[in-house]
């Protein structure tokens, strides 16, 4: 075989340098194609869900002044992007890419206004529901005023049937601070009512979780104890009794050996109107104020 001339090995060399040249620059040319078709998706893909999203979106979450010229831009940049993919998709790659990063921020934008207005909405819910219980609550002691305290009763025993249709037992307690006009009289309004805040607080620690508080009245003050029947209710009215008897002696600075006077009536069930199990509980506690104050007196009806 004949020895290879210098100006022959170069140019065998030189073609095949351009064979191993080529597979390494196809793949280059491709990879570019695909970032560039998947960049292009990406863009229009944005865009389309934000044009069938803007019923839902609203002007408040997104405004049409801010993604209607980015559709409108995803758009050309499909057509141009499609033509250039065959003879420049460098280029088209450039120009897609700051489409799509536009796409991107976009979203992250109307994230971040979904998540404000979820935060005031929540916001407003929280402050509804706190003006809402303080119109139900008395501004001095907490507890219910008159009107709350009769709805909670009612929902209670709407919501306290067994599945045969008969009422569970339900009771409540009247209740008022024996001697507290001479209170207010001798000691002052500010002494009155730390009195009630006094008692307030001390019933309220002698309560179960379900139990109802509410101040129907000056120094009056009425509890529904769901679940409680008549026996129960006397035992209930008899601790709250004693614990205020021996908790408020002494209301700040002032000795004022307070007490109460306690009726209890059990709910006799469907029959009986809210009304008369009231009118019962007031009754027995003007007994118990009547028969000489701190004590407990029950009314004599219990369920057939």
């Amino acid at each position: 075989m004949p020895p290879l001339r210098p100006r022959t090995l170069s140019r065998l060399l030189a073609l095949a340098g351009a064979t191993a040249a080529a597979p390494a620059s196809a793949v280059g040319h491709d990879l570019v194609h695909g970032a560039l078709w998947f960049t292009l998706g990406a863009a229009v893909s944005v865009a389309l869900v934000m044009m069938l999203s803007s019923r839902v979106l609203r002007e408040r979450v997104a405004p049409r002044s801010a993604w209607i010229p980015f559709a409108g831009v995803a758009l050309v940049v499909l057509l141009v992007g499609s033509a250039l993919a065959w003879y420049a998709p460098w280029l088209g790659l450039a120009i897609a890419l700051p489409v799509a990063g536009w796409g991107l921020w976009l979203v992250d934008r109307m994230a971040r206004r979904m998540r404000s207005l979820l935060d005031e909405r929540d916001r407003a819910r929280a402050e509804a529901k706190r003006a809402k219980q303080d119109s139900e609550r008395d501004p001095l002691t907490g507890a219910l005023n008159r009107g709350a305290w009769h709805k909670r009763l009612e929902q209670l025993t709407e919501n306290h049937r067994e599945d045969n249709g008969q009422a569970k037992p339900l009771s409540v307690l009247f209740f008022d601070i024996d001697l507290f006009k001479l209170i207010n009289d001798s000691l002052g309004h500010g002494v009155g009512d730390d009195c009630l805040r006094a008692v307030a607080r001390t019933v309220g620690e002698e309560l179960r979780g379900g139990d109802v508080m509410g101040r129907v009245g000056g120094e009056e003050f009425a509890v529904v104890l769901p679940g409680a029947r008549r026996i129960h209710a006397i035992a209930v009215a008899e601790r709250i009794r004693t614990a205020v008897q021996s908790r408020c002696h002494t209301v700040g600075e002032e000795v004022v050996e307070l007490t109460v006077s306690i009726g209890a009536a059990e709910y006799l069930g469907a029959d009986e109107s809210l009304e008369a199990l009231v009118e019962r509980a007031d009754r027995a506690m003007y007994l118990a104020k009547d028969s000489g104050r701190n004590m407990v007196v029950a009314d004599a009806g219990t369920p057939s």
